[in-house]
């Protein structure tokens, strides 16, 4: 049965992919954005152009429109998900808000993270970066369970996303810093991680979409394989890593130095909860998306060392280095 879904994002990544899946699959599709990033879609999408943040604008293009499910992947305070409820109040079967692992607010964790696990309280070091919209989203997820639990919705929270389409371009961040002979600078304190690729993402929200035995449930979703540093950089990356090419320093240490990774590894999750509700969705392991995205990414970004600022960075990197070795 098709069913109507506005997706707000939807112009880059899961959410772009999510859009196309799901209007491929016979649903009449909705996204709402501020045409920053992508103006024109194909696929019969239909493009809402509106500053979520601007009250006049999103009641102006969502008039008296009616979804069957609003996928919620850019809020990141309360505010934006009490504007977008109250205005589509009556007007929702489902909402998902789209969160992340980052709520655990752990730069690691010696067992999977249960989804009732999260508190909202900084208990050890987390990166500064971070930090405050870790909290937000945590916050944003409170508001949901208290002020809003009579409304059908989820919570999905995701560890890092990559595959096709990832525009921060994470992993050829590694691979020029690698490519350059040097070493490279890592958190020490990181243990195992969870991940999951773009397209089990979007296989996945299309699961939840609709889903009734969803309703009111905060869900872990990653793939339950977990990994090390050692596993990712040798998958991803073969010969070009080797561990001798790593150096460790603790978090806080880095972060006073005024160095940031571009991306917070985060703790392990336990997925049991999901694996109950979706025990015939597989995942795709880090082998098989791993060396591809990398691909995929050096194809679209070309060579990073050009840019001023990755220059910058990585030279600030190789000062701590030269500090700590």
């Amino acid at each position: 049965m098709s069913n109507r879904i506005l997706i707000l994002g939807g112009a880059r990544f899961h959410g772009l992919q999510l859009a196309e899946y799901l209007v491929a699959a016979g649903n009449e599709v909705y996204v709402l954005n501020r045409g920053k990033h992508k103006a024109h879609y194909n696929l019969g999408i239909k493009h809402l152009i509106a500053d979520r943040n601007d009250a006049g604008q999103l009641k102006a293009v969502l008039n008296d429109l009616c979804f069957d499910t609003v996928v919620d992947n850019n809020a990141y305070e309360t505010v934006q998900i009490e504007g977008m409820l109250n205005l589509l109040c009556g007007r929702c079967g489902h909402y998902i808000f789209t969160s992340t692992v980052a709520v655990y607010l752990a730069l690691h964790s010696d067992h999977k993270l249960r989804e009732e696990e999260a508190d909202g309280l900084l208990n050890s070091p987390y990166s500064p970066v971070v930090k405050d919209y870790a909290l937000n989203k945590f916050v944003a997820e409170e508001t949901l369970r208290q002020k809003y639990n009579n409304i059908n919705y989820t919570i999905v929270r995701f560890p890092n996303i990559f595959g096709f389409g990832d525009f921060l371009g994470k992993l050829s961040f590694f691979y020029y810093r690698f490519r350059d002979g040097g070493q490279i600078l890592l958190e020490k304190e990181v243990g195992q991680f969870s991940l999951v690729c773009a397209k089990d993402v979007v296989r996945v929200m299309s699961a939840v979409i609709s889903s009734k035995k969803c309703f009111g449930k905060t869900i872990n979703v990653a793939d339950p394989a977990t990994y090390n540093y050692e596993q990712f950089f040798s998958t991803i990356f073969g010969e070009l890593y080797s561990p001798a090419k790593v150096v460790f320093m603790p978090a806080r240490d880095m972060w006073d130095a005024g160095y940031f990774l571009p991306l917070a590894w985060g703790a392990m999750v336990d997925t049991t909860l999901f694996r109950n509700l979706f025990n015939d969705i597989d995942f795709t392991s880090l082998s098989a998306w791993g060396k591809l995205t990398l691909e995929w990414e050096l194809d679209r970004f070309g060579d990073r060392t050009s840019d001023p600022d990755f220059a910058r960075t990585r030279g600030r990197e190789l000062e701590l280095i030269e500090r700590v070795t």
